[in-house]
């Protein structure tokens, strides 16, 4: 499929998912990509054969220096899987770390669209950026602001909960659920988490 077309990521999406039918359990495609998991090595063999097969019959190919085989874990879509668990990928980390102190609502937007692809990660996301989302309300969309301690704080928070690497586990849907819930003027939160060696570990936020 030629680059540049505009519906070309669209056909190619529903061509793969067509293409891999009664794959979904083990693998995961975007685009071009796709991610193949297992539980044990055994499995992964049989996974990734089957995977390579309708491949071949699709007459596509695969450029093996873009392939990763056998990997504990893996950067796959800005997230870092791997043993039962995933993380932010450290340039998603870094690049809203750099990020400077916003000065109009456009700077504001760019900030925190950064953020929410970190935010599932984040317990209490909507009530920390609070201060940040109230200063888009107005008409007028590239006007300035006035960077107040409490957005700055704001900012500072979610910075440092990034900075410890948050990480969320995969469920195990042979053990009980531990769901928590809370609200405020500000917003609505859960935590859906699971007790593994006495130790409650977050699957969702």
């Amino acid at each position: 499929m030629s680059f540049g077309l505009l519906n070309a990521p669209f056909c190619f999406s529903k061509f793969m998912a067509t293409l891999l039918q009664g794959c979904e359990k083990y693998c995961v495609p975007c685009l071009d990509d796709a991610a193949i998991f297992s539980d044990t090595w055994e499995k992964h063999m049989e996974h990734l054969d089957k995977f390579l097969e309708k491949i071949a019959r699709a007459e596509l190919k695969i450029k093996p220096i873009k392939c990763k085989f056998a990997q504990d874990c893996m950067k796959y879509l800005g997230h870092k899987v791997g043993g039962g668990c995933r993380t932010p990928a450290e340039a998603k980390i870094q690049a809203v770390l750099d990020f400077p102190a916003p000065w109009s609502k456009t700077e504001i937007r760019k900030i925190l669209g950064m953020i929410a692809y970190c935010s599932r990660y984040i317990e209490n996301y909507a009530t920390l950026v609070e201060p940040l989302t109230r200063a888009l309300k107005g008409k007028t969309r590239k006007e300035s602001i006035a960077w107040t301690s409490e957005m700055k704080e704001a900012l500072r928070t979610v910075k440092q909960r990034l900075t410890e690497k948050p990480v969320l586990y995969a469920p195990n849907f042979e053990k009980k659920f531990i769901v928590q819930t809370d609200a405020s003027d500000l917003g609505i939160g859960l935590v859906l988490a699971q007790r593994t060696n006495d130790k409650e570990h977050s699957i969702l936020y």
